[in-house]
């Protein structure tokens, strides 16, 4: 992983973490209320309080700015102490829930959740830029397990492991974006109940043999 992940960020980069959130979020919020088209980089700039090349320091338009950086899809504190081992979970899905939890509790209180199906809605085309932000993530999750598990690079486990967690972290949001009472305790219960259900379901029924094979019918 690269030295930020293992290295608490200087005031500069803390900084530039803001700014580059509040641009992010702002956005969104315009796009939710107004569409892309409907706002300019220069009331977004005012809204935050930045220069228009500031914005563009970070961003290299608006569509940039409402998908967002990679770097904020993952608290990078908690993403040290998962390369680390530092969690104590007995299963590896159970760390990396543990990371997905910790990611939204570190969210900033005054930038409300906005959920990325709206932004979809509101802007289709902004659906492939998603996905693509996505796949981003997956890989910065498949080798922060390749790391923390000593894995060679490319073996399965770790791109199982990131695709499975992705999908009930991916459940878990929409039950936390469906319902406006739901809280980041309620998600962290969600994501827990469905990484211990999937446990379950990969457990050998209690009269299954192993080393029996199925046969075809004569």
């Amino acid at each position: 992983m690269t030295e930020s992940a293992n290295t608490p960020p200087g005031l500069r980069e803390q900084r530039m973490t803001r700014t580059r959130r509040d641009l992010s979020h702002r956005a969104r919020q315009l796009t939710v209320e107004r569409g892309l088209s409907g706002f300019t980089v220069e009331e977004l700039c005012a809204d935050v309080g930045v220069s228009r090349r500031t914005f563009f320091n970070y961003f290299a338009g608006k569509e940039a700015a409402v998908v967002g950086h990679d770097a904020d899809g993952i608290d990078e504190a908690a993403l040290a102490a998962f390369i680390r081992g530092d969690d104590g979970a007995p299963t590896l899905l159970d760390a990396l829930a543990e990371l997905a939890i910790a990611t939204v509790a570190a969210w900033d209180d005054e930038h409300d959740a906005i959920d990325p199906h709206t932004l979809v809605e509101r802007e289709p085309h902004l659906l492939p830029h998603m996905i693509g932000a996505g796949r981003q993530l997956e890989q910065r999750i498949i080798a922060a397990i390749e790391e923390r598990e000593g894995l060679a690079s490319g073996d399965p486990l770790a791109r199982t492991a990131a695709v499975v967690i992705g999908s009930l972290v991916g459940n878990a949001g929409q039950q936390f974006f469906s319902n406006p009472a739901t809280g980041r305790e309620d998600f962290a219960s969600i994501l827990r109940d469905s990484v211990a259900a999937t446990r379950a379901a990969c457990t050998p029924a209690p009269n299954h043999d192993p080393t029996r094979t199925t046969e075809s019918p004569s």
